[in-house]
């Protein structure tokens, strides 16, 4: 069985599986590295995959299976160029990749597909970014419509993090942080830009001659070690070899490989050899107390339960609380072994968890709802976040299986469903109750869920409550649950409206936590999808463009996309309509039950930037770029400009550039100028450069 996407993680036969990744070439024609030699010595180092930055031929994908290693490949094309205005660039990058995949999207040594690796930020800015990342997902879709089960994905960096393609099937990212600390902060980040999907880590090394070799055999080792406590499902160091190959040129400054150029090991690969990467597990696991309340819930109680029996944790029970069900829950719950049922008459969500609370044992009480799956290593993961942070209640992603109708995939893809709300990107302002756990000294202290919230907002007030209290909230991006939303979109609107009439009792208990519009969060609402640029987003690239970490300043909520074959203009017409509904019956039943009114809109839309109306190439070689005529515009009456928006000013005229990488010696330069500069060309021809018209 190939290598799947399985929630936030990677499945290889089944099973969950860390792919620990090394960068294999591409190497100086002079090279001895061959996957005769290379590959069983890569295997031996603990390695399971290569990435290879071209995509292979048979040759190296049957030497990759016969050595048991999955092979990423990126597709390498032009995307340091201008692939907007010359389209023939990306129709050929396309049409490369689909014949490729036409004969070998099916090699069981394949394990998933780049479709590109780190387009420049200076490029994508001068595209438009949002029309970059739209031509990703187009790419991605031309993949994976011609091999359906391969995952896909695009290697982006943080520096243009926004570009994150919203159709891939994982977020793969390439990372360089040379202190551990930092990388350990920076990690749980890429859980929030992934959405609903799992993250790899597509590059991470040190060069070992701006650093030393004993540097790097501790930073390595490291890193893997913090991607796997991270819940990445997988991590790739950066390279095999010092000996490399870039833009037809040998490299000789850098030296980042695991073997130096003469194939001798450094002294990473040994420290490599000895690591092992289990399921990070406390050394005493904590008791958890499994709580699910019930209330007619026969039809997917089951799922739930059987997910339940099957966790893969040493020390938890299973409490499930039918709250005065009249279907057949409660012969289906004395039919079922290995768990403890307790029958209420009809008290109400909040009631029914508490009575589960008092009647457990754990030390930590996991609450989840019986429409949801836990995924198998739901509570190992929680137990790992719990004893390695002061949090005393967190939570995880709530994730829609894949729907199998036009009608689900409307529900899940609709706005409004249970969801975390993050402060930052490890601490919670509130976690939904399907998934969500805290200490029983906590839920004490606050005296559990309230009783009036019959069957929503429980969770809400009880979030507020725990920090009002002075506790933390936490959020696990590699536990999950998988939880299903309505089957029918009037199921979906009817909960929406249940969801009002709860907001109306919040306010009555909460009023200053609410604005006109509804409940006031301090931190963003997740919706589980990526946080990639659509339009009328602004993303904070500081001077010039160049800020390291650039962001989105997000004014909507990321929501999931229709999955590819509902995908269709209809279906996002129904999507819409769905929507709109949804906006207007949910305050509706929240005003109706005394609560506040209809949603106000918060978006706040930048003003439009002063448009390009002049354009200039400059063709440049031997490195030249658009930091060089910076330097010199800057020395010759030109200044930085503090319109995001444009880079340098001079005389009311606004101007930004960005320099192509095509892979040779020999780039292009594009200038935008909001009006006439008579003095540029010569500028740029004192510069190096050589003007020509756009």
């Amino acid at each position: 069985m190939p290598l799947t996407v399985h929630g936030k993680h990677f499945h290889l036969d089944g099973k969950p599986h860390f792919l620990r990744t090394v960068t294999y070439g591409p190497f100086p024609p002079n090279s001895t590295h061959s996957p005769k030699i290379d590959f069983p010595r890569i295997r031996r180092a603990g390695f399971n995959s290569i990435r290879v930055y071209t995509l292979p031929e048979r040759e190296l994908l049957d030497a990759a299976g016969k050595n048991d290693l999955l092979v990423i490949p990126s597709h390498a094309w032009a995307n340091g160029c201008d692939f907007i205005r010359e389209p023939d660039i990306f129709h050929e990058a396309r049409a490369s990749l689909v014949s490729w995949l036409a004969q070998y999207h099916d090699h069981p040594a394949l394990g998933a597909l780049l479709v590109g690796n780190e387009i420049p930020t200076d490029m994508a800015r001068w595209m438009g970014p949002a029309k970059v990342r739209a031509l990703l997902d187009e790419l991605i879709l031309a993949a994976k419509k011609s091999a359906p089960a391969l995952p896909v994905a695009y290697s982006n960096f943080p520096t243009t993090e926004y570009l994150e393609p919203l159709a891939a099937d994982f977020t793969a990212f390439n990372l360089y942080l040379e202190n551990p600390n930092d990388l350990a902060d920076y990690l749980p980040r890429l859980h929030h830009l992934a959405g609903d999907r799992p993250v790899y880590l597509t590059e991470f090394g040190l060069d070992t001659q701006g650093n030393s070799e004993e540097q790097q055999a501790e930073l390595l080792p490291s890193a893997l070690r913090l991607s796997r406590e991270a819940g990445l499902t997988g991590a790739t160091l950066y390279a095999w070899s010092d000996a490399w190959q870039n833009n037809g040129e040998t490299i000789t400054d850098w030296s980042f490989g695991l073997v130096r150029r003469d194939g001798s090991e450094k002294p990473v690969l040994a420290e490599l050899e000895k690591i092992r990467l289990p399921l990070p597990q406390p050394e005493t696991p904590p008791r958890f107390s499994v709580i699910i309340c019930t209330r007619n819930g026969a039809d997917r109680l089951k799922g739930c339960l059987d997910a339940c029996l099957a966790l893969d944790y040493p020390d938890f029970e299973i409490i499930v609380v039918n709250d005065g069900s009249t279907d057949d829950t409660e012969k289906l719950l004395e039919s079922t072994e290995g768990i403890r049922a307790f029958h209420l008459d009809p008290s109400g969500l909040s009631a029914a968890r508490n009575y589960g609370a008092e009647m457990s044992k754990g030390e930590i009480l996991a609450f989840t709802d019986d429409d949801c799956r836990p995924d198998v290593h739901w509570l190992a993961w929680l137990a790992h976040a719990f004893t390695t942070s002061e949090h005393v209640a967190i939570g995880g992603p709530n994730l829609a299986p894949q729907p199998d109708s036009l009608a689900l995939s409307l529900t899940t893809a609709a706005p409004g469903a249970p969801t975390h709300v993050m402060l930052d990107d490890t601490t919670a302002e509130h976690l939904p109750g399907c998934h969500l756990s805290v200490r029983r000294s906590a839920f004490d202290q606050i005296g559990g869920f309230d009783k009036q919230f019959r069957t929503a907002g429980d969770d809400v007030d009880f979030c507020w409550r725990l920090r009002d209290s002075g506790h933390t909230l936490g959020f696990c991006g590699a536990s999950f649950v998988w939880h299903h939303r309505r089957a029918t979109p009037w199921r979906y609107l009817k909960q929406q409206m249940g969801y009002g009439r709860a907001e109306a009792l919040l306010f009555k208990k909460h009023p200053q936590r609410f604005s006109e519009g509804g409940i006031r969060w301090q931190g963003c609402v997740y919706q589980g999808g990526a946080l990639g640029i659509q339009p009328g987003d602004f993303i904070y690239s500081g001077p010039t463009g160049e800020a390291p970490y650039q962001s989105l300043a997000l004014n909507r909520q990321p929501v999931r996309r229709l999955p590819g074959e509902y995908d269709t203009p209809s279906g996002r017409f129904a999507l819409r309509i769905l929507a709109w509904l949804q906006s207007l019956l949910r305050p509706w039943a929240r005003k109706s039950s005394g609560g506040p009114g209809r949603n106000i809109s918060i978006t706040k839309t930048p003003p439009p930037a002063e448009a390009i109306r002049h354009q200039l190439t400059l063709t440049g070689s031997n490195g030249l770029s658009r930091h060089h005529l910076y330097r010199h515009l800057l020395a010759h009456s030109w200044e930085a400009c503090p319109d995001p928006d444009w880079d340098l000013q001079s005389r009311g005229t606004f101007l930004i550039a960005a320099t192509e990488q095509s892979g040779t010696r020999t780039n292009r330069t594009f200038v935008g100028l909001s009006g006439p500069a008579p003095d540029l060309k010569n500028l740029a021809l004192d510069a190096g450069f050589i003007p020509t018209p756009s």
